[in-house]
This record gives C-alpha cells, sequence and structure tokens, in this order.
C-alpha cells in the first residue's frame, strides 16, 4: 500500500495544481462554511468531512495536462501506446503451487480485432472479475471460466453515486468555473458547484417548466 499511495502523490505531484478560487467557487466555499459544512480543510486531495478546495489539472498558466504528460519520464525504446484500445481480459499463468501471476491482456483494437499483449512481471496491479478473480460462485453463473483466484471480496462493496442537480438560473452572465471547491458532509455527501453554464432552450424548459 505504502507503493501505490507513493504512486498517487507523484502522479499528484505532476499533473495536478491548486487552484485559484475567486468568484462564484469563492461564494460557493463561504456558503458551505456557513450552512456548517466544517471545518474548513484548505487546499487538500484527500477526502476529508468539511469544506475543502480540491485539485485540478489546469497549470497556473491555463494549460491543461493529462496522464499523457508522463509519456516524458518514460523510455521510448521500452514503451507502446496503443490509442482505442479497449482491454477485455487480464492473462494469468501459474508455476506449480505458485499464486496466479498476471503476463498479459487481451485487447480489443478500434477495428474491432482482437490482440494479445505479454507484459513485464508486476506490470498490472489490478485484477478483474472477467479475468476469473473473485467470488467462485459468482464468477461460474457468469460463465466466467477458469476461475484463477477465488477471492470472495473482489467485486463486493460497490455501487451508483447518485446525483442530484440543482440548477439556479441568472439573469446576469456569470463567470464559468469547474468545480473547485467540495462539501462533504458527516452522511458521506458530496456537495459541488460550477457556473457559467449555457443551456439551451429546450433543456432549460426541462427543469423549469411547470
Amino acid at each position: 500500500m505504502e507503493e501505490v499511495e507513493a504512486a498517487y502523490e507523484w502522479v499528484e505531484r505532476k499533473l495536478v495544481f491548486e487552484p485559484q478560487v475567486t468568484g462564484w467557487q469563492s461564494a460557493l466555499k463561504d456558503g458551505l462554511l456557513e450552512a456548517g459544512v466544517l471545518p474548513y480543510n484548505g487546499f487538500t486531495f484527500k477526502h476529508i468531512i468539511g469544506t475543502k478546495i480540491g485539485g485540478t489539472t489546469f497549470d497556473p498558466a491555463g494549460h491543461k495536462h493529462s496522464a499523457a504528460d508522463l509519456l516524458e519520464y518514460a523510455n521510448p525504446d521500452k514503451v507502446a501506446v496503443y490509442l482505442h484500445a479497449t482491454v477485455h481480459k487480464i492473462l494469468f499463468t501459474t508455476k506449480g503451487n505458485q499464486r496466479p501471476k498476471a503476463y498479459g491482456v487481451i485487447y480489443q483494437d478500434a477495428d474491432g480485432m482482437f490482440h494479445k499483449v505479454e507484459l513485464a512481471e508486476n506490470a498490472i496491479n489490478e485484477l478483474s472479475m472477467l479475468s476469473g478473480v473473485g467470488p467462485r460462485a459468482h464468477l461460474e453463473a457468469q460463465g466466467v471460466d477458469p476461475v484463477v483466484i477465488d477471492h470472495p471480496m473482489v467485486g463486493q462493496g460497490m455501487g451508483d453515486n447518485p446525483m442530484n442537480s440543482v440548477i439556479v438560473p441568472s439573469p446576469q452572465p456569470v463567470e464559468l468555473s469547474l468545480p473547485q471547491v467540495v462539501g462533504i458532509t458527516r452522511f458521506g455527501n458530496f456537495i459541488e458547484g460550477f457556473s457559467g453554464l449555457s443551456l439551451s432552450y429546450n433543456l432549460t424548459r426541462m427543469f423549469f417548466e411547470v
């Protein structure tokens, strides 16, 4: 887990920045604090109860950053980037009684063709139920074959995140802002907001016509 945490922190240092909170986002922050979404946690990546400022992938100059930026740290002789590729299955190998190890993936390209790619040892960190890792009874019921590892906790505790939207029309133009401020209540609810969205007449009627 320490290596995973260190990897997240490295990506955050390379791609994520502290936003400049102005105007509408600042008003939202003050409103959350006044409403009792406390304490104020300032700028942080941690999901903790209270009101905080989250990170942004836009740097101070307004340039957008993405995972593609991390390629500059890779050895171009050892890295191949596949565009429009969807991984369908992780491949495992077993040696004797040793724990199965992932050694490659099956992926589908933009033309619908399937390919097999072998990866370096330990290149895959997450296992998928579609690849045969999870509760045996559930996997067999879904026709997954073979069951590589019978692990009862894989796929458990997952669910949809319901969202309720509140749209406040303004008679005056409002600055464009992406979600930067978030309030996290003691019930686990996340409260975010953005401004400057232009809605079409038909979409607006869906929300406001009575």
